[in-house]
């Protein structure tokens, strides 16, 4: 190999003594290597004129497959460097809550760490943080798994929400808020997994025997919003992942009836590694980007106006 690194240098810079510069060796020990090679091979592989030697036809067959070869391996080296020098950080979290939720503000945890390369893993089942290779995870529940620091960030209840496109369309005066359940149940409604989710509702809304319509069922949270508001329908919603158009009144709350008050979306990791640093920069960005909920579990005026 040190031969070979010794021909390549010499014949691509024309000279036995600007090979020993760029080698850091004496001109003794490229010719000494050079010599070497040949001998093996049987076979010249420089002209020599003087002091200036060019690749015989046998030396620049050589010279492509070496040069070619020391390339391939200075490609595998730095990109080992590289991967050793950057930080991974491997991000679970259900498609419609990294979408909606972490996605569109991940741009500001590069900026304060970019030497950390954030891998999203899109996942409905729970992480082990074992042999799955997950490090962080965004979940939905009660915040009660076993073994992890869970830090609750957004309140998870679901309310009737619509487009004032529909509302409109429907006759519905954005003063004639908030609706009735009885009024509510006269919209075109479209559902997340199952209709039961709009029966639990108008159960929670003192309105159990209430009939309405039934209109299609979805099964990502992130479609039915898209859904809502484009105006097809109405939607019982998690307002934790539709700030953004509550912000910006595409999305508006049907009735201050809530289900499911106590569940949310939490931050968690095992507990083992609560020291890690890595975890730890992520753990404080998330919560002062997604903390935005009053004790009584409500978002806050700063969440939900300009």
């Amino acid at each position: 190999m040190t031969a070979l690194r010794a021909f390549e240098a010499a014949a691509r810079l024309g000279g036995v003594s600007k090979a020993a510069d760029e080698l850091n060796v004496t001109h003794a020990a490229v010719s000494h290597q050079i010599r070497a090679l040949e001998e093996w091979f049987g076979l010249a592989l420089f002209d020599r004129v003087g002091r200036t030697i060019r690749p015989t036809a046998t030396g620049r067959r050589l010279l492509a497959s070496v040069s070619a070869a020391l390339d391939t391996i200075a490609g595998a080296v730095e990109e080992i460097c590289h991967d050793a020098s950057q930080r991974v950080l491997t991000v679970s979290s259900a498609p419609s809550v990294a979408y909606r939720l972490l996605v569109p503000r991940l741009a500001g945890f590069t900026a304060l760490q970019p030497d950390v390369e954030v891998h999203i893993h899109h996942s409905v089942t729970l992480s082990n943080f074992t042999t799955d290779g997950v490090d962080i995870a965004l979940r939905f529940g009660r915040g009660d798994w076993p073994g992890t620091v869970s830090k609750k960030l957004m309140p998870g209840y679901a309310q009737p929400l619509a487009s004032p496109i529909l509302l409109e369309r429907e006759g519905i005066a954005l003063s004639d808020l908030p609706l009735s359940p009885e009024r509510i149940a006269q919209l075109p409604l479209h559902h997340e997994d199952t209709t039961l989710f709009w029966r639990t509702w108008f159960d929670a809304a003192g309105a159990g025997g209430t009939q309405f319509r039934r209109g299609a069922v979805y099964y990502d949270a992130a479609t039915i919003l898209n859904v809502a508001v484009a105006g097809q329908a109405a939607v019982l919603a998690r307002p934790a992942l539709a700030l953004d158009e509550l912000k910006k009144g595409m999305l508006v709350p049907l009735s201050d009836v809530r289900i499911d008050e106590d569940a949310g979306y939490f931050l968690v990791y095992p507990r083992e590694k609560a020291s890690d640093s890595l975890i730890l920069a992520f753990d404080d960005w998330v919560v002062s980007e997604l903390a935005q909920y009053d004790a009584k579990g409500t978002f806050s005026e700063k969440a939900l106006n300009p």
